[in-house]
């Protein structure tokens, strides 16, 4: 059991995961005035939780894995907003959707970046490789069932094969670098996508499509970040420890934010109907 899940932790399952984001990469700009508004929010939105990262461990055993609070996983935002049902506005989705690809594209930049010495040729291929082969093919023909697999198989089986080891010996809920991860993801994104939307809107002459509380509620959902934070998790830290630490606060900031961003959703919707 403990081989086999350790075959799914290795990064290099992501590749359909990074195929996938450079297929919606090449979609979404096509309509490329939709996406500047998103694109500009998710930079906000990935600035402010490193920012409160770097600022919250004083530790630089602790501060190298910052950009772990940057990426969003639309696979597990747009799951909450399924199960939230038709009560969520096809406007939230779609911000959402441009606003992950961008947040995507951009941590895999700074992933080439900051740990380019430390990633193995196989995890290039199958990350930056897979992206951009995803971008020059644009299109699938069985992107449907292509797009199900990676997210009802591939995306769970990676994060399940990383973080059961983590929690099987104990899960560690209070911890300095698990409490930062969450206070990070949850309070920066909030700031820096609210804030950044807002101030986007006047620099870019656009307005937003969603309102104030699902701005906030998506924000919120942004907080929900797994797959690549993990991958990112397991090329910073080389203390056991330490890695089991960030794998629960990411887990337990996504459990956070989901529930959270829910419970604005339903909130503002309930005072609208009265």
């Amino acid at each position: 059991m403990a081989m086999k899940l350790e075959f799914f932790s290795h990064s290099q399952i992501l590749a359909p995961f990074f195929f996938l984001i450079g297929l919606q990469l090449r979609n979404e700009t096509t309509h490329i005035k939709q996406i500047l508004l998103p694109s500009f929010a998710a930079v906000g939105g990935m600035i402010f939780p490193a920012l409160i990262f770097i600022s919250l461990n004083s530790d630089p055993k602790i501060q190298t894995g910052w950009p772990l609070v940057m990426p969003t996983d639309i696979a597990l935002v747009m799951l909450v907003l399924l199960a939230l049902g038709k009560g969520v506005r096809v406007e939230l989705k779609t911000f959402l959707l441009a606003l992950a690809v961008a947040d995507d594209l951009l941590s895999i930049l700074v992933l080439a970046g900051k740990y380019s010495g430390a990633l193995k040729i196989s995890e290039v291929v199958a990350s930056i490789g897979a992206v951009l082969l995803g971008a020059v093919l644009g299109k699938v023909w069985f992107e449907r069932v292509f797009v199900n697999f990676v997210n009802l198989v591939i995306l769970p089986l990676y994060v399940f094969a990383n973080i059961y080891p983590a929690i099987s010996e104990g899960f560690e809920f209070n911890s300095t670098l698990g409490n930062s991860i969450i206070i990070s993801r949850l309070v920066g994104k909030v700031i820096g996508i609210t804030l950044f939307a807002l101030i986007g809107s006047k620099i870019l002459k656009q307005q937003l499509t969603i309102t104030k509380s699902e701005l906030v509620a998506g924000s919120t959902f942004a907080g929900m970040g797994l797959a690549v934070s993990i991958m990112i998790a397991n090329l910073s830290y080389d203390s056991a420890l330490l890695l089991n630490q960030s794998k629960e606060g990411l887990l337990l900031a996504a459990v956070i934010s989901g529930v959270v961003g829910s419970a604005i959703l339903m909130i503002s919707k309930h005072r609208n109907l009265n």
